[in-house]
């Protein structure tokens, strides 16, 4: 067990330094199917247990969408979930339509590895939250941009791509194009006003 959290340390510390090389480490580590498939559940989980512990020591704003979430860590749990999984299939999708090569067991290794990192940083951000509390907002930016560094790196390596400056760039439009149709889609369901935060 020791062994395996070293290396895990290690494998992060390295994806933090250099992540083309540690997504490249990672990759030939030929982890099984079921394990990729069972962290990506654990992950979502997790962090929707670090999420409600940060409701409890920063409720968020009062609007429908933020009381939806608080209602249930099984809820958010689902809905990390399906937001991984989706990322994952746009990740393949996107990547292959652009020439790239990586395979979707690939990609999903590619998205709990990344989680795995980001779930650190949840923890550091809680603790932030307890310890400095003025520092939390800088942490949460660095956080942010620690995540867009993470994964510009992981699909530029997962598919074969040089400049991680055009995935970055593909990965922004993407999540632009996502967030309109998410806005649709829920105002069709919810209303308009649910998403403005009205009452």
């Amino acid at each position: 067990m020791t062994g395996l959290r070293d290396q895990i340390i290690s494998l992060a510390r390295l994806s933090v330094q250099d992540p083309r090389r540690g997504a490249r480490t990672l990759l030939s580590m030929d982890v099984p199917l079921p394990a990729r498939t069972a962290g990506l559940l654990l992950m979502a989980v997790a962090s929707a247990v670090l999420m409600h512990l940060g409701f409890l020591l920063l409720p968020p704003a009062n609007d429908q969408m933020s009381q939806f979430l608080m209602q249930s860590p099984i809820r958010t749990a689902v809905i990390q979930w399906l937001i991984l999984v989706i990322s994952v299939f746009l990740i393949f999708q996107i990547g292959r339509a652009w020439g790239g090569h990586g395979s979707l067991p690939d990609t999903l290794l590619i998205v709990v590895w990344l989680q795995v990192i980001m779930l650190g940083v949840q923890v550091v951000q809680l603790l932030a939250l307890i310890l400095a509390p003025p520092l939390a907002g800088i942490v949460n930016i660095a956080g942010l941009i620690l995540f867009f560094w993470l994964l510009s790196s992981f699909i530029a390596e997962l598919h074969g791509f040089a400049s991680r400056g055009k995935v970055l760039a593909g990965i922004f439009a993407t999540t632009f194009a996502v967030a309109l149709i998410v806005v649709f889609v829920l105002s069709l369901f919810i209303g308009p006003e649910a998403l403005q935060g009205g009452v």
